[in-house]
This record gives structure tokens, sequence and C-alpha cells, in this order.
């Protein structure tokens, strides 16, 4: 039987009122978080998990655009979903501040002639999380049926405001509310939303390489390897829910994906840059080497929409459960388990 459950921020005006199922309950006062156990029957497969959808900083932070209220903003600085930005940024060295919590929310903000239309673009996505996201928590197993049977959530989902669109750092991950790809497009936060919750469980069995400590181009081919699997596997979790909902045209990794021209391409640059870097052995990193991982993450996406064409062609020649268990063998394996299926 369903009950209405309010996700009351604590410094938002407005009340959002949703409906979803079974032993729903209020979303704390304090926190504005609800539970996934509280959103499904007790008998629910979802219920053991740890897992709390996190509003807070996103309805902070267009509060804090209205009223400049310090108070507000000292919240902010002081939140679990800022110092869960401020990890993943000193882990990843993003571009952004990493002295302080409250230089950090500062930038998350900026810049000031944009605030207006950033609120309205936030809004619009802090009532997708606290409506539709919650009414049927069960997207939540997509992420969970490509991790390993033992693996449980043991942390929060935040929706905040700024950063990178989706990051993740376990135990926690995070979506960026303001996201151009989500205007008008909310749904998109519920796709991106099984990325990076799968990112969680596969960094639970694979800690992320750091980016300070990469030195030889041995080093950034791990990393490569790491990116291809982690990033790969990502976009694929989330495959089936947007090929049911035909929404795969609604993202670029989808649509690459689809295209078998374009990932034959893909593939060909994929692997020019990795039999480069392994060439080199350990030799220093340089420019050169540097440009492969630009090319790999934020240029062509080579490690988004490759490793989910070897996550796809594994799972299609071994079966799920053989790609499942790679999460637990690791990167390289990965890598050459689609190898030995591709007989590259």
């Amino acid at each position: 039987m369903a009950v209405v459950v309010r996700c009351q921020l604590l410094t938002l005006c407005a009340v959002l009122i949703v409906a979803h199922v079974a032993a729903a309950q209020r979303c704390s006062v304090t926190s504005g978080s609800v539970a996934l156990r509280n959103l499904v029957p007790p008998g629910d497969p979802l219920a053991k998990h740890d897992l709390t959808f996190d509003p807070t900083f996103a309805g902070q932070a267009i509060q804090y655009l209205r009223s400049n209220d310090p108070d507000l903003f000292t919240h902010m600085a002081n939140s679990p979903a800022i110092a869960h930005i401020l990890s993943h940024a000193r882990n990843f060295d993003y571009d952004v501040p990493k002295d302080s919590p409250e230089a950090l929310v500062t930038s998350l903000l900026d810049p000031k002639d944009k605030q207006a239309a950033r609120s309205a673009l936030c809004e619009q996505s802090l009532r997708y999380f606290c409506g539709p996201m919650v009414e049927d928590p069960h997207w939540v197993a997509d992420a969970l049926r490509y991790l390993p049977a033992d693996f449980q959530f043991r942390g929060m989902l935040f929706l905040t405001f700024g950063y990178d669109i989706g990051v993740a750092f376990n135990p926690n991950a995070s979506l960026n509310c303001t996201a151009p790809h989500f205007d008008n497009h909310p749904r998109e936060l519920l796709y991106y939303a099984i990325h990076e919750l799968h990112h969680v469980g596969f960094m639970t069995y694979q800690k992320p390489p750091k980016l300070a400590d990469i030195k030889t181009s041995a080093d950034l081919l791990k990393l490569v390897e790491y990116s291809t699997q982690l990033e790969g596997m990502a976009v694929f979790a989330a495959y089936q829910r947007r090929c049911d909902d035909h929404a795969l045209a609604d993202d670029a990794d989808y649509v690459a994906l689809e295209d078998q021209k374009r990932m034959q391409a893909d593939l060909v640059s994929y692997f020019k840059d990795y039999d480069y870097l392994k060439s080199r052995g350990t030799q220093p990193v340089d420019a050169d080497a540097w440009a492969v991982m630009h090319r790999m993450s934020s240029g062509e996406r080579l490690w988004y929409r490759v490793g989910a064409h070897m996550a796809q062609r594994i799972e299609a020649a071994k079966g799920r459960a053989a790609l499942v268990q790679l999460v637990k063998q690791g990167p390289a394996q990965f890598v050459a388990t689609y190898e030995s299926v591709s007989r590259r």
C-alpha cells in the first residue's frame, strides 16, 4: 500500500511530496535524506542495503543563493556531501580548490551571473530526485546486477550543486543537479545514478589509482585498464534500462555503442593508444603519454565506449556471471578476457 513521503529539506521553502511503497517514512527533517530500506518492503532484496538518498546539499545551495545566509554556507561547508566531493577531487586531482571545504563550496556556486539559471535547473533535478527516483527505487538493482553477490551498499547518493555530472568515491556517489545534460531530461539522473552506484561497488573491490602516483607509462597503462573496466561496466549496467525506455539516443556514449562502424573505429584508436603505452614500459610519462588519457576520457571517451563494448562482448560470449567475476579479478584480466573472446 502506497503512503506519502515528504522530502523535507531544512533549507527549502517548498515541501516536495512523493508517493512510494510499503515501509516508506518521512525524510529526515534535519538532513532531508531517506534510506533505501524505508522505500521497499522488509523482504525486498534491496532492504539489506545501507544506501541513503540525500538531496540536502542541493536544497541548501538553492536557498543560500536566494538568501546569502552565512549559516547555510557553514552547513554546506561542513556537510558529508562536500567531504565526499573534496575526497574525490583530491584523489583524481580535479581542477577545483582542494585546500578547504569553504573554498570548494564557493567554487561550486560560482559563477554569479549563471546562478539563477543553475538554481532553476537544480530545482528541476531536485523534484525528480525526490520524486520518481524514490517512488520506485528498484532501478538500484540494475547496478547490483553487475556487481558480486556479496556486495552491499554502505553509503550515500548525494544530489549536489556543481562539480562533474556525477562522481563516486567509495562508499558514496553523487549527481550534480546543475549538469546541463539533465536540463529538460531529468530521467537522465536515474541512468547516471545507476552508473555512479556501480562505480561504488567496483571501487569496493578495486581501489582507484591516485593520479599523483602516476610516474611512468606503465602506471598510466594501469589507469587506462582500470578506467576501461570501471567506466565500461558502469555504462553497460544502465544499458538495458535505457534500451527498455527507448533512451539510448539521449546519451552520446550509447549512440556510439549502437553504431557498429563507429565502434570499430574507436576500437582501433583505443588499442593503438593501449599498445603505445605498453611499448613504452617504465618510461616517464610525458605530454604524448598524457594525451592518451585525454583521448580515453574527455576527448573521444574511448574508455567509456570501448569499455562498454568489451563488457557487452564478454557477457555475450561467457555470460553475465563471468563478467561479474571480473569485478573481483580486476582490470588487466577484464581487458585480457575481451581480447580472448574477440581474438584481436
